[in-house]
């Protein structure tokens, strides 16, 4: 066996570590069960807690959405108070492109979040089938994405999103989602087998599909759990890992006895629980849009009922595959508009001091209008800032669900305590995550009052913050077992492939050197050129 063997590497797109764990054992997930007992396993802890669209770029080069420029695929445009669409693009400093750059061959096969990146010594597929990627479908070279098409054809299932709420339709995605399995996995084998590798990077987008659509029949506590089971969907989520976890044991079996196997999910699933449409008039309750914060006064408490929008109630009543075909036929700029404003809006409150911004439905954003940074800019930089950050925070810490008279909020941050970069000026100042507890269809601020609310999502599943990661290696390296981010799986795959890990990686290499060979404990850092 060389020094530095093949590297096969699987993503489970935001399977929930848990689950796994728990089906693993239950011996429903063989094939990932026996990949723990015969590696190291451990959690990952990721930036879903902030920014769950930061998950794939941060895992594929160990950098913060500061330094990517990119934190959501709705962000302000640049000098302007309006919102635009972000395609996913490739930033030319992820690890296979290093690992190409130092002499290995390389297949990355439809991992997500990404566009084309400059050509490797390999191959490269890009959103043939992967979950919800704001790129061209493209590759490289060229012709790949013509012989995938003619040899597997189109992924099964165009959007994961392009059901309705009954029965019949959840089980049409199953099959759509079982199939999309089988046809990736074919893709994958064909491709391990049709050229020599020195790293095998693919993922299946399948788990996060399943985990936003099947939460509730998985779930018996979710209030859209059916009990009656018609269609055997109370085990849908279940029979999707099932199928991977197949998938997973054959394409480790193609690769090799004397391959490396890395198995990781960057972020889980959780209930989607969430009071998003709620927070713009909590914002203008606590003095948001007026020159000073209003303070809490109980005596002056009140309730305020959110209608829904007439954009929202025409998107939970019409059909989504109606939905989708009118969306295919709108301009650009029209349905940019739109999908900016369903999510929240679609252009900054230049008249209010902290505003809303979209993000993912489970974190929710706040931007403070800061003079010299945003256009028209009301709050000043220092002590003024700080203090607008404070109250805010203060605020959001104090929300209660009414249904469990508990926070509604598990986690407040503040983005520049948690990162750095040249495009820290484009996120948002402040970030929470929303409880998993219960429903949330009211807020309650105490000293202001009550917002009443309630929201209807197809998805039942939304992102959870803690990831799983296991290594098997045959020459009997092993991963650390703590403190472990998705940004330090750059640096342990480049070390397990003996390449040296860029100075500007943030992560850190988790892998643990055999007793026999100790100088390989810490990876040696390059410095870009």
């Amino acid at each position: 066996m060389s020094s530095h063997p093949k590297v096969l590497v699987i993503g489970l797109d935001a399977a929930e570590p848990t689950l796994i764990r728990r089906w693993c054992g239950e011996g429903h997930l063989p094939n990932l069960g026996r990949l723990m007992e015969a590696g190291t396993t451990t959690h990952l802890k990721s930036p879903a807690e902030q920014f769950p669209d930061e998950v794939w770029p941060a895992i594929y080069t160990s950098s913060n959405s500061a330094q990517l420029g990119k934190y959501y695929y709705i962000q302000p445009r640049p000098g302007s108070t309006h919102l635009e669409l972000v395609e996913d693009r490739a930033v030319g400093a992820e690890f296979w492109i290093t690992a190409s750059n130092h002499g290995k061959r390389c297949a990355v096969v439809d991992v997500p979040k990404t566009g084309l990146g400059p050509p490797i010594d390999g191959i490269q597929l890009v959103n043939w089938g992967a979950h919800a990627t704001h790129a061209q479908t493209a590759s490289h070279p060229p012709a790949l994405l013509r012989q995938v098409l003619d040899r597997h054809g189109p992924y099964p299932l165009h959007s994961c999103d392009s059901h309705g709420l009954k029965l019949e339709e959840y089980q049409q995605l199953r099959s759509q989602l079982l199939a999309g399995v089988r046809l990736r996995t074919q893709l994958i084998e064909d491709l391990l087998a049709s050229d020599a590798w020195d790293l095998f990077f693919c993922v299946f987008s399948e788990t996060h599909c399943a985990g936003h659509q099947f939460w509730h029949l998985q779930d018996s506590d979710h209030p859209r759990h059916d009990p009656r089971n018609p269609y055997g969907l109370q085990t849908a989520m279940r029979d999707v890992y099932q199928a991977v976890d197949e998938a997973v044991g054959s394409i480790v079996r193609t690769a090799g006895p004397e391959c490396v196997t890395v198995i990781f999910s960057g972020h889980g699933m959780q209930p989607q629980y969430h009071g998003r449409e709620l927070l713009p008039t909590l914002l203008e309750m606590w003095g948001m849009k007026s020159p000073s914060n209003v303070d809490p006064n109980p005596s002056r408490e009140r309730q305020i009922k959110i209608g829904r929008s007439l954009l929202r109630r025409l998107k939970e009543t019409v059909p989504m595959p109606w939905q989708y075909a009118v969306k295919k036929i709108l301009p650009k700029k029209i349905e940019e508009a739109l999908v900016c404003r369903f999510m929240g809006a679609n252009k900054l409150d230049a008249d209010a001091r902290a505003f809303y911004v979209p993000n993912n439905d489970l974190t929710p954003a706040i931007r403070i209008n800061v003079k010299g940074r945003d256009p028209q800019g009301l709050v000043a930089e220092g002590d003024a800032y700080e203090e607008l950050c404070e109250f805010i925070s203060a605020r959001l810490r104090e929300l209660v669900n009414p249904a469990t008279n508990r926070p509604a909020l598990r986690k407040v941050s503040r983005t520049r305590d948690l990162y750095s970069g040249r495009h820290l000026e484009i996120l948002p100042d402040l970030t929470a995550m929303w409880s998993d507890e219960a429903p949330i269809e009211a807020l309650y601020s105490p000293g202001y009052g009550t917002v009443v609310g309630g929201h209807h999502d197809l998805r039942s599943g939304g992102h959870g913050a803690q990831g799983l990661l296991i290594v098997r290696d045959p020459a009997g390296r092993s991963i650390e077992a703590s403190e472990a981010s998705g940004r330090d799986l750059a640096p342990s795959i480049l070390q397990l492939m003996g390449v040296p890990v860029p100075e500007t990686m943030e992560g850190r290499s988790l892998v643990r050197a055999q007793e026999s060979e100790p100088d390989e404990a810490e990876p040696n850092r390059v410095t870009a050129q």
